[in-house]
């Protein structure tokens, strides 16, 4: 390819993943959900990174990311409280309907978090599996 073709190349899929990013919630009590979900994932995948050796595993850091993902966690319910919406949401409205069967999955996942072995990577990967199982059970019903 050209070089000039490359670069019109280039910048077309650098405009359609920009069109295709989703904005921010503007209801302030959905972005403080979106955050949330949003650092639990990213505590996720550091806590899956050790496990798996993608990153180098540090028992202080896999006790802290494990403390703040179970915090996180417990306040799941909470977060859901208010039924609000936003267009930016993931979040289905099944949520409200449904409420019982959303605070088990909540409390599935708080178990889960509450289960995470740090103290070594092999016991944070046996220990992963719960919650990567809550979070997807939960995500499958109640997300767009």
């Amino acid at each position: 390819m050209k070089p000039i073709r490359l670069t019109i190349a280039l910048g077309l899929m650098l405009v359609a993943g920009v069109a295709l990013a989703k904005e921010d919630p503007t209801n302030p009590v959905v972005l403080k959900r979106v955050e949330a979900m949003r650092a639990m994932k990213a505590q996720v995948t550091l806590l899956g990174d050790m496990a798996v050796g993608k990153a180098p595993y540090d028992a202080a850091l896999a006790e802290e990311t494990a403390a703040a993902f179970t915090t996180t966690a417990d306040l799941v319910p909470v977060l859901f409280d208010a039924e609000e919406d936003d267009p930016a949401s993931d979040a289905l409205p099944d949520i409200w309907f449904n409420r019982g069967e959303f605070n088990q999955k909540a409390d599935r996942l708080y178990k889960a978090a509450m289960g995470l072995d740090w103290k070594s990577a092999g016991g944070l990967a046996a220990s992963m599996n719960a919650v990567n199982a809550a979070c997807k059970d939960c995500h499958g019903r109640f997300k767009m």
